[in-house]
């Protein structure tokens, strides 16, 4: 009389197939997540860029006199998407990968008594993929900002940082240009930020007026 089925040898055959395919699956699903975070970082921030640089003359106007606050009126008029917003009446939101974002309001008291605008991104994790989409984000808008400013405040106490300047700042001078930057200059400014200790900031940096 002859049995079906299969033997153990068989059986444990196929289950170390099934294991390694599903290892592969979730791997991939990991990397296609990720990707789809990035791009979905890059419609956020590059969003809320676009909307500072569109209204430019009537955020100068009001920020002199709101501070910090202006994001919490850019979150009134819509500028922010809501899915980062995780409280209404605070200054500062979230991006997809839970980095916290602050739109703030500078005005220095120096001799130039500079003023300005900025975006920061404070990143607190997979720093170093974060902060090249940033790169890229302000290589896009290298035409409206002033500078971006990347560094590192090390648990030693150390930092470290650059600054990459725009098209109308982009001088003779100038280390690092946005319009000329290339991928394998990115991946050297991220470089200090690709282990896990520390903190490291990205700043966008509209460069609004002088002298008053």
């Amino acid at each position: 009389m002859r049995e079906n089925g299969r033997s153990m040898v068989e059986m444990l055959g196929v289950l170390a197939i099934i294991g390694v395919l599903s290892i592969g699956a979730m791997s991939g699903y990991a990397k296609a997540m990720f990707k789809y975070k990035l791009n979905r970082q890059t419609e956020q921030i590059g969003s809320i860029l676009d909307y500072i640089t569109l209204y430019n003359d009537k955020l100068q106007s009001v920020t002199p006199t709101l501070g910090t606050s202006i994001g919490v009126l850019l979150k009134k008029l819509g500028a922010i998407p809501q899915e980062m917003i995780k409280d209404p009446n605070v200054s500062y939101f979230y991006d997809v990968f839970d980095n916290k974002v602050t739109i703030y309001y500078n005005k220095e008291d120096t001799p130039l008594k500079s003023q300005y605008n900025g975006l920061r991104v404070d990143i607190a994790k997979d720093a170093w993929d974060v902060c090249l989409n940033l790169f890229q984000m302000a290589k896009l808008r290298s035409n409206t900002l002033w500078i971006t400013q990347f560094s590192k405040d090390s648990d030693d106490g150390t930092k470290q940082g650059n600054r990459v300047y725009g098209d109308a700042y982009c001088s003779a001078s100038a280390t690092y240009c946005l319009k000329n930057l290339t991928l394998e200059q990115m991946h050297d400014l991220c470089s200090y930020c690709s282990d896990s200790t520390g903190i490291c900031t990205f700043v966008f940096l509209w460069n609004f007026k002088f002298g008053e």
